[in-house]
């Protein structure tokens, strides 16, 4: 199994300065570390078979796409949600002055993309399954998953209607978790349980 999830941050800072600044101030951006917890972390230890992409888009430059591999991931000052963002802003600062497209790695193993959510979801696309998580997409437990799907989400801005449309274009399908709308990081949970299952 080799899940991978894309969640796009639209209000999230891609500067390490604004990030750290942002934290507690009603931005959301501790939703954040409630997505890594979600995909990556178990009772001991973490996932080594999963992967959590966060694009942060707002920016002066690029957006950036923070990736958390799970098989890679070194050590981390701590697992605290305070922990979590922390390492998120440390790799954010090795991207400082990349060009367009570019990639760095930290000492941890997170990578830093300088790319669109756009496009980045258009080479996952390319390379495997990809679903995008809409409360009127097919029942999960209706539909076969391959190991190494790709799930797209947002965080808790909404995506514009006109991304679905684009996805669509490019073979991305729609799967639901269920009727009511939960967080992002209990989507998560719930589809790496439906994987974990079969």
């Amino acid at each position: 199994m080799l899940p991978e999830f894309i969640v796009r941050a639209r209000a999230a800072p891609v500067s390490p300065k604004v990030f750290r600044a942002s934290v507690g101030q009603g931005r959301g951006i501790e939703y954040l570390a409630d997505i890594l917890k979600a995909g990556l972390l178990l009772s001991q230890g973490h996932r080594i078979d999963s992967t959590v992409h966060l694009v942060l888009e707002k920016s002066l430059d690029y957006s950036r796409v923070v990736t958390v591999d799970g098989s890679v991931l070194g050590t981390l000052a701590g697992l605290q949600e305070v922990h979590l963002l922390d390492a998120i802003a440390e790799a954010l600062e090795y991207s400082v002055g990349l060009n367009k497209n570019e990639r760095v790695v930290d000492t941890r193993g997170l990578a830093v993309s300088t790319t669109s959510f756009e496009h980045w979801v258009k080479l996952k696309a390319e390379e495997k399954s990809a679903f995008v998580l809409r409360p009127d997409g097919d029942d999960i437990r209706s539909i076969e998953l391959p190991d190494d799907a790709v799930f797209i989400l947002s965080d808790h801005t909404p995506m514009p209607k006109k991304t679905f449309k684009s996805m669509a274009r490019q073979g991305v399908k729609s799967v639901s978790v269920g009727s009511y709308m939960l967080h992002t990081s209990h989507c998560i949970a719930v589809i790496l349980n439906e994987m974990d299952r079969r």
